[in-house]
């Protein structure tokens, strides 16, 4: 045989073994999920993730939520309770997936009936909790990791649902541990921004790129921001699947400085605003920092000047990136969430620092008003 006509022959087997094997990995590998859920925020982008890998997705929830996403997905229609004699997961039934998805809730107990009727139905149980299941004792120093302490269990009224999301996240962790074992992964994502979220934190920053010469910069730059895309979060679900992982992954990204922040938010709005970065103190006397609000309702969202929350957004997500995962730049993020935002009809917008109050504080920075 001429080596020509035996390099070719050689190269033919190799490809149709190789693409035996590609067959043969997708159908192995495609896997039935079962995401309770799965029409709000995280959970379209994690059916779509799911639904791009080969996967074959039903999603349980009450039909109310963008009732006509994904019209070609099974639906099962249920209701989720703290009260047992309100809840209805009967649509169940007996049927098993290879993986459920449980994207949201904070309530234990919504979370452990849930893996209580499904324990012993799955080969995999993911939990979506939050990096605010973490006890804020632990942030005293940078890079908190997946060991970190976690916030104790208490009884707190419904009405104080930030104290009830922090505590109820982390016992749900608990109680799934308990349930579930070592079928277990539980991600922890920090602030998620990107595709159909409408939250105004990050708009704010964008609008006044877009609509300013001068924009106020808060503090001196190096404070930090730590954002993860909805969709990198996702994508991590799907990693932890498709390998499969086990255990508890932080998915909060990259830290990068207020200043870094700044200057993607500027580069994905194409602005030439000038950015003039204006002292804590000056803006502590003009009434401009403010503690204990909602990141949104705050004149500069995503900068936290108080040192005992800085580590908040210096996570650690290592164990994720070492495991496999990437993340988009921010600058991609910012201008999804712009397009996303463009798309609504009838989405208003309001600047928490108005434009008036706004050219008068940098007025009195400039000429020396302390």
């Amino acid at each position: 045989m001429l080596r020509r006509q035996f390099i070719a022959k050689s190269f033919r087997a190799a490809a149709t073994a190789a693409i035996s094997t590609s067959l043969l990995r997708a159908e192995t590998t495609s896997k039935s999920i079962l995401v309770l859920g799965g029409t709000f925020f995280l959970g379209p982008a994690i059916v779509e993730a799911a639904m791009a890998d080969g996967h074959k997705v039903t999603l349980l929830n009450r039909g109310v939520t963008n009732p006509g996403l994904f019209p070609y997905v099974e639906k099962l229609r249920g209701f989720r309770s703290p009260n047992s004699d309100d809840q209805n997961i009967s649509a169940l039934g007996q049927r098993h997936w290879d993986v459920v998805i449980d994207v949201w809730p904070y309530e234990p107990v919504l979370v452990e009936s849930a893996a209580r009727r499904l324990k012993d139905r799955t080969k995999h149980y993911l939990y979506v909790s939050s990096v605010g299941a973490y006890d804020t004792k632990d942030f005293s120093q940078p890079n908190v990791s997946e060991d970190g302490a976690t916030v104790p269990w208490a009884i707190v009224p419904r009405e104080s649902t930030g104290d009830a999301y922090d505590r109820g996240k982390a016992e749900s962790e608990r109680r799934l541990r308990a349930i579930i074992g070592e079928r277990l992964t539980v991600v922890r994502p920090g602030p998620i921004k990107g595709i159909r979220d409408d939250t105004p934190d990050i708009l704010i920053w964008l609008r006044r790129m877009q609509q300013n010469s001068t924009v106020i910069a808060p503090g001196d730059g190096s404070d930090p921001v730590e954002i993860v895309d909805v969709n990198d979060v996702a994508e991590f679900l799907m990693l932890a699947i498709d390998r499969p992982l086990y255990g508890t992954f932080n998915v909060t990204g990259r830290p990068m400085s207020f200043r870094s922040f700044l200057d993607d938010c500027r580069s994905a709005t194409h602005s030439n605003a000038e950015l003039v970065w204006i002292t804590e103190a000056f803006l502590r006397n003009q009434g401009l920092v403010l503690q204990g609000q909602a990141n949104w309702l705050r004149p500069f969202p995503y900068w936290k000047p108080d040192p005992s929350w800085a580590n908040f957004s210096r996570i650690s997500s290592a164990k994720a990136y070492d495991a496999g995962w990437q993340t988009r730049p921010f600058r991609n993020t910012a201008i999804d969430y712009l397009a996303y935002i463009a798309s609504l009809p009838a989405y208003v917008f309001q600047d928490t620092l108005s434009p008036e109050r706004h050219a008068e504080v940098l007025n009195l920075w400039r000429n020396g008003t302390r």
